[in-house]
């Protein structure tokens, strides 16, 4: 916000070359304070008189709490003329509409050189919530007007900060600030209410400058103490300073005096005859000269007011200076534009969803009947999880989430059915994520919130097909085999042999005789069949020896019937 003087006095000072700061504790500085001490007294009791000023009609008049006043610096005591700093707090109902209004009067001991205006402005999107303006005078009004953002945000609410002038001194120390169905009372800076602006004159030539109502419009004042004053005549010499922003001279100018005694002003200010002084200004515009002549000797003090004007549109941080050499002492000066108000404000947009449960699938209507369940949470939130009941076919809704909030729903505990089978489950809708691990995400877009449906297939439990028994494949029974019939050994034919010499006849060597084994179990006994074979060499041993017994015999029956 601009509009407001941020730098009230510059009171530094060049001598010589050398910085002095004015208000030096001088005798005239210390008798200046004990006055002021009476004057403070009968102003705190005159400014508890001051009446109270209205306060603007607005939509909100319980809008406003929480002030606190400080100085521009932030401690000590507030003076006359000093720049108060008002800082509070601001909320409305929710549901609240653009164009409704909040506000409060400024105490009547504050006051606005100039009007201004601010936004209060939502930090994180940049939002402006309201707009704000002070009006000027004493004791100025502020009226915040709501825009369209405000509109489906609830807990809307803020800060802000504004400044003001402590234009009225007073000995209370607090003053009272009018916010429509209420007066708060708040505590003044420091100890000592507002000080009275002290009436000692300064030793030193001084200049300072500030904004005025008129956007860009400038003011400035040179002061000329009496001691500067040679003969009744004085000079000064003004000149617009390079390397800041640009301004000009408006030739508007007014010069002021005041009676002081000893150090002290002690008279209100009057102008001077414009007949006493004439201003010249240089052919560049830049610099300007006022000589003053016949003017009372001594006794005055002098303040030339002039006014220049921003050759363009004044932004905060803009700098604007110049400078004065008042007969030879140089004083300068500078107004630096800033923000004299502002603040921040948020709200909060609400979401949700709604589910609702759908069957599918041969078994659909036997499973109707059932209760379901799901749960969910909103993901980064602290809450724990809730578990929710969703009937079939009917729409429940979840509790709601700050606007771009990511819930995260499962469905858990599917009832045991007979004659039901579960398929696969789904949730569907606008933006429904499958999360990949038996979850749906979704994160709504609008307040509206979003529908989502959960569907189940409720299959039928198959009958189970009884597995045939397989036909055992018939084995063959093995044939018989045939016992072979022992073929009979023929009884050799006895071969006549031709009578020869008989040769002796070797005496047989019995052969053992074998004992036939015991059968063993499962075998048949020898009985000559199975194992006739085996026998069939001692039976040619035999035949043979018998052939060679027979043929003995013969040949001894034959010697007989020869003898």
């Amino acid at each position: 916000m601009t509009g407001e003087n941020g730098v009230l006095r510059a009171l530094e000072r060049v001598l010589d070359g050398k910085s002095r700061v004015d208000r030096r504790r001088s005798r005239a500085y210390r008798i200046a304070a004990a006055l002021a001490g009476g004057v403070l007294a009968l102003a705190g009791a005159l400014g508890a008189m001051l009446p109270a000023a209205a306060a603007p009609t607005v939509t909100y008049s319980d809008a406003i709490s929480g002030l606190v006043l400080s100085t521009d610096s932030g401690s000590g005591e507030l003076g006359q003329w000093n720049t108060v700093h008002i800082s509070g707090e601001w909320a409305v109902p929710d549901g609240a509409q653009a164009g409704e209004t909040f506000g409060m009067t400024l105490p009547a001991e504050f006051s606005r050189q100039a009007a201004g205006d601010f936004e209060i402005v939502d930090p994180e999107t940049g939002a402006v919530l309201a707009n704000c303006h002070v009006s000027a005078g004493q004791g100025p009004d502020i009226v915040c007007t709501l825009t369209s953002e405000v509109e489906g945000l609830e807990e809307v609410g803020g800060t802000f900060w504004m400044q003001a002038r402590a234009s009225q001194s007073t000995s209370s120390e607090t003053v009272s600030f009018d916010l429509g169905d209420t007066i708060e009372i708040v505590d003044l800076p420091g100890s000592g209410g507002i000080v009275p602006e002290s009436p000692a004159e300064q030793e030193e030539p001084y200049k300072y400058g500030g904004a005025t109502a008129t956007d860009g419009l400038l003011k400035w004042t040179v002061g000329v103490p009496s001691g500067h004053v040679d003969g009744g005549a004085f000079t000064i010499a003004d000149t617009l300073d390079g390397g800041l922003d640009d301004h000009h001279y408006t030739g508007e100018m007014l010069l002021r005096q005041s009676r002081a005694q000893d150090g002290v002003l002690t008279g209100g200010w009057t102008s001077v005859d414009p007949a006493r002084y004439e201003m010249d200004f240089a052919d560049d515009g830049l610099s300007f000269q006022l000589t003053a002549r016949g003017l009372p000797t001594s006794g005055y003090a002098y303040e030339l007011i002039y006014y220049t004007q921003a050759d363009g549109a004044v932004d905060e941080g803009d700098v604007f200076g110049n400078h004065a050499i008042v007969n030879t002492t140089e004083t300068k000066a500078t107004y630096t534009v800033r923000e004299t108000g502002g603040g921040d404000g948020s709200g909060v947009m609400y979401t949700d969803f709604s589910i609702t449960k759908v069957l599918t699938g041969a078994q659909a209507a036997a499973a109707s009947g059932a209760e379901y369940t799901i749960r969910y949470s909103v993901e980064g939130a602290d809450a724990p999880a809730t578990t929710v009941a969703v009937p079939v076919g009917q729409a429940v809704r979840s509790a709601r989430a700050p606007l771009g909030s990511t819930f995260v729903i499962e469905e858990i505990d599917l009832p045991v059915i007979d004659g039901v089978e579960w398929g696969d489950w789904s949730i569907t809708g606008d933006g429904v994520v499958d999360a990949g691990d038996g979850t749906y995400e979704v994160t709504p877009g609008t307040s509206a919130g979003v529908v989502l449906t959960l569907t189940n297939i409720a299959n039928a439990v198959p009958t189970p097909t009884p597995t045939p028994t397989p036909t055992p494949t018939p084995v063959p029974s093995p044939s018989p085999t045939a016992t072979p019939t022992p073929t009979a050994t023929p009884t050799p034919t006895a071969t006549r042999t031709p009578f020869a010499t008989p040769t002796p006849t070797a005496t047989p060597v019995p052969k053992p005789s074998v004992s036939p084994a015991a059968p063993t179990g499962g075998e048949l006994a020898i009985t000559g069949g199975d194992n006739g074979l085996s026998l069939l060499p001692i039976a040619g041993v035999l035949l043979i020896g018998g052939a060679i017994a027979a043929g003995v015999a013969a040949k001894r029956r034959a010697g007989a019937s020869r003898r």
